[in-house]
């Protein structure tokens, strides 16, 4: 079996990984149980990542790569080309029911749960920090490589719908960081609902994929105070189920 490849974006972060949405497409890849490949014992699909600088993503998918754009008609991350059946997938739900579908040995989607797993993700982003994109998304800058900020800049300013970064940069960082603890608590009250590990109970998902790269992302742009903070709230959930989907995954995000 050939290595599927991974569009992924770099970063100053350690490793370079930051970005939620391809992290989610390493734990599905890596979520696979034991193959053997070229009598090589592997855990999870073979892959290699292929790293894209944030303002190259639109020429590099459209006129190298051949990818679809996602929604919104915008080139995004993450893509895959899978050189085992000449299929290139966009957007990580749809990579995942790819994989799930191709490679069905462990699903990531529990079978008839598609469109509840498609419908939780915009669920929880609008719900634990919608209010604080703000914020995010200026810690998220600082990280970047820096040939990326103009095209950062821009682009997530169209999708905010506001024209100068400073109304983004100089939004009230107390309330958002407040308005981002509130939202996570409503988020932990859906998992105390589902009565198991997981927010599907005893059934591990793509939607605690969802959860547990967002910590990941925050874990990469907050500094220590905050971290300190956002790992201490809801009796330290976050960082549990990032840690517990890295061991479900054999992943180290």
């Amino acid at each position: 079996m050939q290595p599927i490849i991974l569009y992924d974006i770099p970063s100053k972060a350690p490793n370079n990984i930051w970005a939620p949405n391809p992290a989610k497409t390493r734990q599905v890849a890596q979520s696979e149980p034991l193959l053997h490949v070229a009598n090589v014992q592997t855990i999870g699909l073979p892959y290699t990542i292929v790293w894209v600088e944030f303002k190259d993503i639109p020429m590099t998918m459209k006129c190298k790569v051949g990818a679809s754009t996602t929604e919104g008609g915008r080139y995004t991350l993450p893509v895959i080309k899978d050189p085992n059946t000449g299929f290139v997938v966009a957007d990580s739900l749809a990579i995942a029911e790819y994989l799930d579908k191709t490679y069905p040995e462990k699903l990531v989607i529990p079978r008839g749960a598609n469109v509840l797993i498609g419908l939780f993700e915009p669920a929880y982003c609008s719900v634990a920090y919608g209010k604080a994109v703000k914020l995010i998304l200026t810690k998220t800058l600082e990280i970047l490589n820096d040939s990326n900020r103009e095209y950062f800049i821009q682009t997530r300013l169209e999708l905010l719908g506001e024209t100068r970064w400073e109304v983004v940069s100089e939004a009230n960082v107390e309330q958002q960081w407040e308005d981002l603890k509130k939202g996570l608590d409503e988020i932990d009250k859906w998992y105390q609902k589902s009565g198991g590990k997981w927010i599907m109970g005893d059934t591990f998902s793509f939607a605690d994929m969802v959860v547990a790269c967002r910590t990941m992302w925050w874990n990469k742009i907050f500094d220590e105070e905050q971290l300190r903070e956002l790992h201490s709230w809801n009796g330290g959930r976050w960082a549990r189920i990032l840690a517990d989907v890295n061991a479900e995954c054999s992943t180290d995000l």
